[in-house]
């Protein structure tokens, strides 16, 4: 980072005492940056104390905040290409032209400041208010709305929070309504898992005020009883109050997923000190009881991504050392999302913080005492001493409102969408985990991923179809820059431990050929190609970003990446960033 001299065009006045006094200040000379390039460079005053990051694009400037919405990360650390910046570490995207999110994670947009070019110089030109933000909404400050039409939600996850945001953001002045069956407003639920010891307000997506003013109708703890696809009429209640009726001109399922939870045939399932983990309260809940000096032994079941970040959580995050043993049916953690190379190097990783494995297991009983658990029963007849029990062992679909109805479903009870996100009933769509939808930059059918970013994104999709029809908008035509069709790279990050988060970009449904680079048994410092048909399809590493945005950026401009291209240098891919001189096939 550069520190650069203040300029101000009002000399000598004291701007920490002016608090939205326009600031003017010396970046840098325009030969200093090349086309393509950006760089992170501080304003510091009486009153300010920032960064901002200047892009140079098609001989123009470009000034915006420093930090990525998401996480409030460098974008520097990012990658710059074809008009779009992508974080380097969760892959949220912004438009280098305007600073809107083109992708997730995240949802503000980037704040944006003026650029002078007097001379050489290229001058900041900006307000201290707005150095302060840390990221900029679409939304006019007397926001005026209609009664009609009316856009329903039912679920306030990823999927369903961004359909709204989006809306709301990008010009739909109907109403809105979101119901959520929980008691608190939408908030990232992936820290559940990866710093479940997070307050509650930290986690939210945003606050109440926000709600209030952008006018988006947030329906807590409702339960939506019924759906007359006819006369496009939804039933619901408010825990505790009559049932309500409500019509919609749009509706968008976004109802997400529930844990599964052990089989009633299983001798011990209801035991009391048994946990899953899904909502705040159960975070909360878990937590509390962790933290108890009666609870020594704690097991969980699964090798999924909850189990493992509990697991890592539970063995490197508490000050107390607890006795953490994995039961899982598979042959290695995560074998069915990173293979078994990669798997067997994690689950050294977890060994060595002290976690035990027990793998191509079962547990056939839970034996307790005073009805509380105490002990997990395998099938190659151990017994494993347990005073709390996690149970991570998959999800299940929450389609039962529409199971019975005429939307299409596919064989294994996902609601079936088009690249607009669209069912087969009329102006109703679905998002997140509960559907399966083309995944374009891959030319594959069907395809569901339960990550994140990817409900995120089905969101904006969902949108942007809305807008199209709100703002009468054809294929190809209309002014404002709205997604036509559902177009996304996925990626998903998985923090381990507090020092091994796992980065990926791509889609690989069965991970048997994969070629690695790195370090994976000593440091687990790494890169995983998934190849398909002799094509990179996906990648994970550690330690190395931004490679896995680098990749997601190649993915997402259409350029195969050949087996032999990485074969032998983790980087043989930079080739096709080269957009310049080699354009997107």
């Amino acid at each position: 980072m550069s520190t650069l001299q203040f300029v101000s065009s009002q000399t000598g006045e004291n701007l920490s005492q002016v608090p939205n006094k326009e600031i003017r200040q010396s970046l840098c000379k325009i030969n200093d940056l090349q086309n393509g390039q950006m760089k992170e460079l501080e304003v510091k005053t009486d009153g300010v104390n920032t960064s901002v990051l200047l892009i140079k694009q098609n001989n123009k400037f470009y000034a915006y905040s420093s930090k990525c919405c998401h996480y409030k990360l460098p974008l520097a650390k990012g990658v710059l290409i074809n008009n779009r910046l992508r974080c380097f570490a969760h892959g949220a995207c912004f438009r280098v032209d305007t600073g809107d999110i083109e992708d997730h994670p995240g949802h503000g947009n980037l704040p944006k400041y003026d650029v002078e070019v007097i001379g050489d110089d290229v001058i900041l030109v900006a307000y201290k208010e707005d150095l302060e933000k840390l990221e900029r909404i679409k939304i006019p400050e007397n926001l005026e709305i209609e009664p009609e039409p009316v856009v329903a939600i039912i679920g306030a996850g990823a999927g369903g929070f961004t359909c709204a945001d989006m809306l709301r953001q990008n010009g739909f002045y109907g109403r809105i309504i979101l119901f959520t069956r929980e008691g608190t407003l939408p908030y990232d639920r992936v820290q559940l898992s990866k710093q479940p010891s997070k307050k509650p307000q930290d986690l939210l997506l945003r606050d109440q005020t926000y709600y209030k003013k952008v006018k988006i109708d947030l329906l807590t703890e409702a339960e939506v009883t019924t759906i007359n696809w006819t006369t496009k009429v939804i039933t619901y209640r408010i825990i505790g109050n009559q049932l309500k009726s409500i019509k919609y001109d749009y509706l968008v399922l976004a109802t997400g997923l529930r844990p599964k939870k052990l089989p009633s045939s299983l001798l011990g399932h209801d035991l009391r000190n048994i946990f899953y983990l899904r909502s705040v309260d159960d975070a909360s809940n878990l937590i509390n009881k962790v933290k108890s000096p009666d609870v020594n032994n704690i097991v969980i079941i699964g090798d999924s991504f909850i189990a493992l970040e509990i697991c890592g959580w539970l063995t490197t995050g508490l000050e107390e050392k607890k006795n953490v043993s994995v039961v899982m049916r598979s042959k290695v953690p995560m074998i069915r999302i990173l293979g078994e190379t990669v798997g067997k190097a994690l689950q050294k990783v977890h060994e060595k913080n002290g976690a035990k494995f027990f793998s191509s297991a079962t547990v056939t009983e839970i034996t307790g005492h005073h009805n509380v658990v105490k002990f997990v029963q395998i099938g190659t007849g151990q017994s494993l001493p347990c005073d709390l029990l996690i149970c991570a062992i998959g999800s299940e679909l929450c389609t039962e409102l529409y199971e019975n109805s005429s939307i299409e479903m596919t064989d294994d009870g996902f609601i079936k969408v088009n690249q607009r996100l669209e069912t087969s009933i009329e102006h109703v769509l679905a998002v997140g985990d509960i559907c399966k939808y083309p995944l374009k930059v891959f030319d594959l059918e069907d395809i569901n991923c339960q990550h994140w970013q990817m409900a995120c994104s089905t969101g904006h999709q969902a949108a942007d179809t809305i807008l199209r029809y709100y703002l009468g908008q054809t294929k190809g035509g209309g002014s404002r820059s709205l997604k036509t069709d559902f177009y996304t790279t996925p990626i998903f990050w998985t923090t381990q431990n507090n020092k091994t988060t796992i980065r990926y970009a791509g889609y690989c449904h069965k991970p048997e050929n994969i070629i690695v680079h790195g370090d994976l048994d000593g440091e687990f410092k790494f890169v995983a190609y998934y190849i398909v048909e002799g094509f990179v399809r996906a990648v994970a590493q550690s330690k190395y970003d931004p490679l896995s945005s680098e990749v997601a950026e190649v993915f997402h401009h259409r350029r195969n990446i050949r087996q032999e291209d990485i074969e032998h240098d983790m980087y043989g891919y930079r080739k096709y960033l080269d957009f310049k001189t080699k354009k997107p096939e």
